[in-house]
């Protein structure tokens, strides 16, 4: 006897499958530095006239030492110490095209011009992520060897290099997810009173996601966009103090011509919409203009340990 089941009904009476009405995130890695306090945020660069931010470096408090000089002898004179370094802005985008049928016409779950526009916030701070840490592997002094997998050692070579620079405290470090399950494995040999000491709760709330926990009184962040070195042989995590990397911001406004742009509270990106009637399209397009780059070399080392 003929039973009229589900996969006789199905594509005709029934529907292949029905969409739950909360939306999952796919896995990826959505932690960013952005506001991290290591890092100098020299502000938004819109409307002084240049892309280009100069930050001046001097040799003052402390920088110089007064020496010994006799009674009434006449002092020479000492130059003042100084250089510079440049932050160069430059464009980020994103950009989706959603169909009518598509997105409004279809929607059942929120997934519609508005939830992409929304989305690009976090896109932008994965793209000021692996812009900082496209930076933070040139800095001059490295400690790892290659092909050899993260130890703890490699992790106190950082701190040596940077407390020698006379780097000041407290220090970030940032290592990709396989340079932290290497130094982890590494850990499990450690004897001591020092040890690592693993993000909580209540850690995350205040220090933000990628915060992976404590040791030697450096902060751990883990990273995805640690890029590779030595031609995909290694990563290149690294480890510095503030004023070793700053970054700058530019936001286009006004806008001329533009006929809807959103601006997220909280997030540099500027999201405009672009309607292409004869197509039945809308484009949605993210911007972000941002420069990072190495204020000091002596206040950061790059960590280069096997991929």
């Amino acid at each position: 006897m003929a039973v009229t089941d589900y996969s006789v009904l199905s594509g005709n009476a029934r529907v292949a499958a029905v969409l739950a009405q909360e939306i999952q995130l796919r896995l990826a890695d959505r932690a960013s530095l952005h506001n991290h306090p290591s890092l100098v945020n020299f502000g938004n660069m819109a409307g002084r006239g240049s892309s280009v931010l100069q930050v001046p470096i001097l040799g003052l408090d402390g920088y110089d030492v007064l020496s010994s000089a006799s009674d009434g002898a006449t002092v020479a004179n000492t130059t003042m110490s100084n250089t510079n370094a440049n932050l160069t802005i430059g464009r980020y985008a994103l950009r989706y095209d959603l169909t009518d049928l598509g997105g409004a016409i279809t929607d059942s779950i929120g997934l519609n011009a508005q939830r992409l526009a929304e989305s690009m916030v976090g896109s932008t701070l994965m793209a000021f992520q692996g812009a900082l840490c496209d930076v933070t592997d040139n800095f001059s002094s490295s400690v790892g060897s290659t092909g050899v997998d993260m130890s703890v050692d490699d992790f106190y070579s950082a701190m040596f290099t940077l407390t020698l620079a006379s780097a000041n405290g407290p220090f970030v470090c940032v290592l990709h997810p396989r340079q932290l399950a290497d130094f982890q494995s590494s850990l499990r040999a450690e004897y001591g009173a020092t040890q690592f000491v693993p993000a909580t709760q209540d850690m995350l709330n205040i220090k933000g996601q990628g915060f992976a926990g404590s040791f030697g009184g450096v902060d751990v962040f883990v990273s995805s966009k640690v890029p590779t070195a030595n031609a995909g042989a290694d990563r290149a995590g690294a480890m510095w103090s503030r004023g070793a990397v700053g970054y700058v911001e530019g936001s286009p406004f006004p806008i001329v011509g533009a006929p809807g742009v959103v601006t997220p509270a909280g997030s540099p990106v500027v999201v405009e919409f672009d309607r292409v009637v004869g197509a039945g399209t809308t484009a949605i397009v993210a911007s972000y203009y941002v420069g990072v780059s190495i204020l000091q070399q002596g206040l950061g080392v790059s960590i280069i340990t096997d991929a």
